[in-house]
């Protein structure tokens, strides 16, 4: 029986062909989200009402400007439009001149709401 291939026996003492199961992965995400609880009791509540107030009436011009409607909008659009608008003006070195802080706010979260609304079109 010379064609005939013996079969080798497996070695205890080696795992061959074994894989170790993999352990259970816990739902953890990627990202620890915490609170600072001393910075959050720290936030001017003025200030951010303020800056909703400016979001509502930027968004509202934003609107009146190209076209939409809606409460809820207008406040995305315009707390979006402040971010955008703040950085694009900041990044470009313009400054417009408004001596009057919150008129300066307004006209600035305008113009990124502006830019907001504009690009959401063009994409959607």
């Amino acid at each position: 029986m010379e064609g005939m291939v013996k079969a080798s026996k497996p070695n205890p003492g080696k795992s061959r062909g074994r894989r170790k199961a993999p352990e259970p992965t816990s739902t953890r995400l990627p990202i620890r989200i915490s609170v600072d609880r001393e910075a959050l009791h720290a936030l001017d509540k003025r200030a951010i009402a303020a800056q909703a107030g400016i979001g509502i009436v930027a968004g509202w011009l934003a609107s009146w400007l190209v076209g939409g409607s809606g409460l809820l909008q207008y406040v995305i659009t315009g707390l979006a439009g402040s971010l955008v608008g703040g950085f694009v003006l900041e990044r470009l070195g313009i400054d417009l001149g408004i001596r009057n802080q919150t008129a300066s706010r307004i006209v600035t979260a305008t113009i990124g709401a502006l830019i907001v609304v504009l690009l959401a079109r063009i994409i959607g």
